[in-house]
């Protein structure tokens, strides 16, 4: 920017209105009259003012044309309302993924009355990430010894090494022994083939944890009952909320590349030109 403005001799004022109002009329131009059918939201950190409180945005993706539909200032079901409001077709929409989010998820209730929802399968498989970390660092502290490679990653994607080093590990911690487990009953849910066989495994596993002692998994537990229904709902429709995370992704690269911004406006404007492609 600084370039340019050199080269054509005028204010970075002048520079910047003319920019982010072309910027505007593309977005115009690209601009789709109603809602697609199966849509993606995330949510990402945006700023933190100066009182210390820290602002978020909400993206919604076209999943199925691989393309940024909107993005909002805030997460709340009344942010989502207000700001989308303007799309027509809202009802046309059959399918949102989403991450684990109580807000989202109601939020898409309301605003999205004949969708289904789908939990996003990565958010799902990391549901025990923190309480592992949590309890390894508990029981063993930072120290980085044999067992504690790959004790977060999916056990059937291991070597037989990795898997037997990580299970003589684990055999010294019990409660950690179950966290861990815990955790591979979820991969091994999301391998299997269908939903009415698929619909059996979250029975299964809630009542085996309902005899645990363990807080984190209770907690879990009570996480899995609460979202069986759009868990299982992966397994009719197959969609992940990948695109839409991928968008995130982008959004703290045009961020980074402007040092951050004060203005959702031009953030705003900014993504949606970035994401403006045939593929995000």
């Amino acid at each position: 920017m600084k370039a340019v403005r050199r080269e054509v001799k005028c204010s970075a004022g002048f520079l910047y209105n003319n920019l982010y109002a072309e910027l505007e009329r593309r977005r115009r131009s690209r601009a789709n009259p109603s809602w697609p059918k199966v849509i993606g939201l995330d949510e990402h950190f945006f700023r933190r003012a100066k009182t210390g409180y820290r602002s978020f945005v909400s993206v919604v993706t076209d999943i199925k044309n691989k393309r940024l539909v909107e993005v909002v200032d805030g997460v709340r079901g009344a942010d989502l309302e207000g700001q989308l409001r303007a799309i027509p077709g809202r009802e046309h929409v059959e399918l949102v993924a989403l991450d684990m989010s109580g807000s989202f998820r109601s939020s898409a209730k309301d605003f999205f009355p004949n969708a289904k929802l789908v939990a996003d399968k990565f958010h799902v498989v990391r549901l025990l990430h923190p309480a592992i970390t949590r309890k390894r660092r508990e029981l063993v502290g930072h120290t980085r010894g044999p067992g504690y490679r790959g004790l977060l990653m999916n056990g059937n994607n291991l070597s037989l090494k990795s898997r037997f080093t990580i299970k003589e590990f684990l055999r010294r911690y019990p409660d950690l022994l179950a966290l861990w487990q815990a955790k591979e009953d979820l991969h091994t849910l999301y391998r299997t083939k269908g939903h009415r066989r698929a619909a059996k495994a979250p029975t299964r596993l809630t009542d085996r944890l309902a005899y645990s002692a363990l807080p984190e998994l209770q907690t879990f537990r009570r996480t899995l009952l609460k979202w069986r229904t759009e868990i299982l709902n992966y397994f009719k429709y197959g969609i992940t909320n990948a695109r839409t995370e991928g968008v995130s992704a982008k959004g703290k690269l045009v961020k980074r590349r402007a040092y951050g911004y004060t203005s959702f406006t031009n953030y705003r404007l900014r993504l949606l030109n970035a994401c403006s492609g045939r593929s995000i």
